[in-house]
């Protein structure tokens, strides 16, 4: 560590953990919202495109509406705050027709830096967000019904729902997860596996020793036992290889969709 580095931020970094559980009652901190968007507005971005939007939600019908798109998550419900980032690249494409130009930007990159400059404006907010105190889920599952979330949000075309960022204070909070070793993760010079296998070993043994995924084991129809019958160990590489093994049914319409928001994926 160096001289000047401050703990504070180490620490605000290091104890996150995802809060599904708010006390609804809890109001959030006056220009809160204000707040966060600051954050969020100062997060890197390609080329200064900043191709990303905010979707601001309270109203309770409206999260209600939402968390059923989100396969039934009750806590986008309960959380006081939902905000949804979106890849937006509507306007770049507006501006240059108003400048009577061409746009001969529509190629997968330009849907890779929207969709990349709404996750770290998130995480910006996210972070700003676990500084005042308060807890935060980010809900990937926006993603689960795109087309019914655009139309419900009015989302143009050249924009979609990226990430949902659910805040408020916390009724109750998770334990910090470890995270995979260092030697899995980083990399020096180039891309090296050895070793690697012993280290993913180590923290599975590690994370089945938790309570993580209690009543949590995934069920691959046709392959893994039963849940009364699932009884074998059951750890990180289980648990994600099976995730991997039963897919996403829900979003595997998802690029035809963004083709037809006007995305290309070529």
């Amino acid at each position: 560590m160096t001289e000047n580095f401050t703990d504070s931020v180490f620490n605000l970094f290091t104890r996150h953990v995802s809060v599904r559980s708010f006390d609804s009652q809890k109001r959030l901190p006056k220009d809160t919202v204000n707040i966060l968007m600051k954050a969020a507005q100062r997060a890197s971005t390609s080329s200064n495109f900043q191709s990303w939007s905010a979707i601001i939600v309270e109203n309770k019908s409206n999260k209600k509406q939402l968390a059923q798109y989100c396969a039934n998550q009750k806590f986008i419900d309960e959380a006081p705050l939902f905000i949804i980032f979106c890849a937006d690249a509507s306007r770049h494409k507006w501006l240059t027709k108003e400048r009577n130009f061409k746009f001969n930007s529509n190629y997968l990159d330009l849907l890779l830096v929207s969709a990349i400059d709404s996750a770290l404006a998130c995480q910006n907010a996210l972070i700003m967000a676990e500084s005042m105190g308060l807890g935060c889920c980010m809900v990937g599952s926006i993603r689960n019904k795109a087309k019914e979330v655009s139309e419900f949000l009015k989302l143009p075309k050249m924009s979609f729902a990226t990430v949902g960022l659910a805040v408020g204070y916390p009724s109750f909070k998770n334990k910090v997860k470890p995270r995979l070793p260092k030697e899995v993760i980083i990399n020096y010079e180039q891309y090296s596996t050895k070793n690697k296998e012993i280290f993913i070993k180590e923290y599975d043994s590690l994370m089945s020793e938790t309570d993580i995924y209690k009543n949590r084991r995934v069920h691959v129809p046709g392959i893994t036992p039963q849940f009364e019958e699932d009884v074998n160990h059951y750890g990180w590489i289980e648990h994600t290889a099976r995730r991997m093994a039963k897919g996403n049914e829900m979003r595997s319409q998802l690029a035809r969709f963004l083709e037809k928001q006007g995305f290309s994926l070529k």
